[in-house]
């Protein structure tokens, strides 16, 4: 192979690795657009308010499954329907507060709608704004099964050891014989409110900062997804390593390029000045 080919099949292959490099990184561009804008939203996330919203759309609830689940524990406290779902509890369809022990019952009693659980009663407004959580340390004894109102407008709960009452300010508890209260039992939901409690369980289960996060690593797509950012990343690696290797040969080529431009400039000068002496010299002789 002369040395005029061996030159030529080298600029073919340099060619080649130019355009590999661009489609290359034509194809990795969008996940460098994926990258950086889910990172600029995470470095922003108290500002963007992403941990605090809230997404709502049911394609994305359903791919993360998040589901409502179906049995729904209403009871009835006036004019207003508390409702658990899970460890929340809602007043009407406004989330008011969590639980961790199962809702028994709810009473409208001295202008506040109590809700009991086994250990605690908690305390709303009308408007279903979370006043108190009473336990233990407020006399509350464990073990509430049932909660009510007498006839006389009395506070009653129902537990493993009897009866309890107390005053209107629900500050002293006394044990009763018996109570002829009523209870706080069960009630069937609306059919709208169940659909708006299920929605709103259901809105307030994904945060918009998990799925940038998410999106950032790949784990939206499970495991193969964090494999595929991983591969985005060598990528990105090779495509830089390779992005300074062309770089350097480009340099190096036109240095080349230019040190044998400037030879077979001086070639052709020194050429030229030998022409013109050679003419003088016959010049000379002719004249003599």
């Amino acid at each position: 192979m002369t040395r005029h080919n061996k030159h030529k099949s080298a600029g073919t292959r340099l060619r080649s690795l130019y355009l590999w490099h661009r489609w290359i990184g034509l194809l990795s561009a969008a996940f460098v657009i994926l990258l950086s804008l889910t990172g600029l939203a995470l470095n922003h996330t108290e500002e963007l308010a992403l941990d605090s919203t809230h997404v709502q759309s049911p394609a994305l609830l359903d791919w993360y499954g998040i589901r409502a689940p179906t049995g729904i524990t209403a009871f009835s406290a006036g004019a207003v329907t508390v409702s658990a779902i899970g460890s929340r509890v809602y007043a009407d369809s406004v989330q008011v507060a969590n639980i961790e022990q199962p809702l028994i019952g709810a009473v409208h009693f001295s202008d506040l709608i109590i809700l009991a659980t086994a250990d605690k009663l908690l305390l709303l407004t009308r408007e279903g704004e979370l006043v108190e959580e009473m336990g233990a340390a407020a006399g509350i004894p464990a073990g509430i099964q049932a909660i009510g109102v007498t006839g006389d407008s009395r506070l009653v709960i129902s537990t493993a050891n009897g009866y309890r009452t107390t005053d209107s300010e629900l500050l002293a508890w006394q044990e009763i014989a018996q109570a002829d209260a009523h209870w706080s039992g069960p009630v069937t939901p609306d059919p709208a409110l169940v659909k708006a409690l299920q929605t709103s369980y259901r809105g307030n289960g994904l945060p918009v900062e998990r799925v940038m996060l998410d999106l950032h690593s790949g784990r939206i797509l499970g495991p193969w997804g964090v494999y595929l950012m991983d591969g985005a990343a060598i990528v990105f690696l090779l495509l830089a390593c390779s992005g300074i290797w062309l770089w350097g040969k480009r340099r190096a080529s036109a240095r080349a390029h230019r040190r044998r431009a400037g030879t077979e400039t001086h070639a052709k000068h020194h050429s030229a000045e030998s022409t013109t002496a050679s003419q003088r010299q016959q010049h000379e002789q002719s004249q003599q």
